[in-house]
């Protein structure tokens, strides 16, 4: 598990505790660092730069030639990205830079005859995402030449802790803090979230029914109406790109947030896309195809939990959403799942289809709460 030190600090004071002590105790606690990360050191002599001009390459049709600015200087940089213009801010990686992903060094070169002192990222480059779409744009009010880490907030020391089976309690930003709580004598500063919500077993919104309780001994689901799909506000973009998540939109981020805060997963359903605006979990019926959220048709097995409307499923329970109810920019209203699976039903299921997500990692543990409410 990821854990960002930035985003371990809003749950307890560190303050006077060393890295190296804070790795060992964690060590000592019962579970193991497999590896520890300063972001800003893996980004060393990658700036902001202002794409000040591009043209054509002249002895080849996919690059351009472009004129980078690091505020102060102007360099001649080769870039294949299809996205690439003038007026753009971006990620420049200068001469001497070690780029993160592949580890490879930038010097100056030349490419099919024209000069290049420098690279103009894209995320998967940078280890933010698997998205090797085109260069990554960043906001213009950014100024040439500080440091990206700095930019982007990522001064960061990445933790990566392997948690063992019988730890379900850890896999969270505020689980680990718990622990480090104890260990340091430090309080453990839990956020304040609204818990006066009513629970009600049907209404005119959604109604939940769960046929296999043996699969799944809890099931809830909160309604959001009238909303408005778009990015995400910074501070949670940057929440996600620190431990290595892209961000998508604000109501898919904000569950990936809950899940890596609290250790609870959570799914969000376009309300109008489910019939008869129900809920049922129960096992797989039907024809043995779903296509799931990544795009990829998954051979169901009648031994597995689905998540269904009053039609068809509609989510592989405790795995990954499908596609046929997923968020996308013209959805209005909501309902997020909040779940208890049965974790030897989601580790079958995960097995056979040969698919792991955060969420199944999390159920196939057995989700042990922390007492904390759900940020919602």
């Amino acid at each position: 598990m990821i854990i960002s030190l930035n985003w371990l600090k809003e749950y307890i004071n560190l303050d006077g505790i060393s890295l190296e002590e804070i790795v060992d105790k964690i060590t000592t606690s019962g579970l193991e660092v497999e590896e520890v990360i300063d972001k800003a050191s893996e980004l060393k002599n990658i700036v902001i730069g202002k794409v000040e001009e591009t043209k054509k390459h002249p002895n080849a049709d996919r690059l351009s030639v472009c004129k980078v600015s690091d505020g102060e200087n102007i360099f001649n940089v080769v870039c294949g990205a299809p996205n690439v213009k003038a007026g753009q801010t971006v990620a420049f990686a200068k001469v001497g830079a070690i780029i993160p992903n592949g580890k490879f060094e930038i010097k100056d070169a030349k490419i099919r005859g024209e000069k290049s002192s420098g690279m103009i990222c894209a995320e998967d480059e940078l280890g933010f995402s698997d998205d090797h779409e085109g260069i990554m744009v960043l906001d213009d009010k950014l100024k040439a030449g500080i440091p990206l880490s700095t930019a982007l907030k990522m001064d960061d020391i990445i933790i990566d802790v392997a948690i063992t089976p019988n730890r379900a309690d850890a896999l969270s930003h505020i689980g680990i803090a718990r622990d480090l709580a104890a260990i340091f004598n430090r309080e453990l500063h839990i956020p304040k979230v609204n818990s006066n919500y009513k629970t009600c077993k049907k209404n005119n919104d959604a109604e939940i029914i769960i046929e296999n309780v043996d699969g799944c001994a809890r099931y809830t689901g909160v309604v959001v109406k009238n909303i408005k799909v778009e990015d995400s506000p910074q501070w949670l973009k940057d929440r996600l790109t620190s431990i290595g998540l892209r961000p998508i939109n604000n109501i898919v981020d904000v569950t990936n947030f809950v899940l890596h805060e609290v250790g609870q997963p959570l799914h969000a359903f376009d309300l109008d896309k489910l019939s008869g605006n129900k809920i049922i979990v129960k096992n797989f019926v039907g024809e043995a195809k779903f296509t799931s959220l990544d795009s990829k048709q998954r051979s169901m097995l009648p031994t597995d939990l689905m998540i269904c409307d009053a039609e068809k499923p509609v989510a592989i329970a405790g795995v990954m959403g499908g596609e046929n109810s997923e968020v996308t920019a013209e959805t209005k209203n909501i309902l997020i799942e909040s779940a208890y699976f049965n974790p030897s039903s989601v580790r079958k299921t995960a097995k056979h289809l040969s698919l792991s997500s955060d969420a199944s990692y999390r159920f196939e543990r057995g989700l042990i709460q922390t007492g904390q409410c759900l940020r919602l």
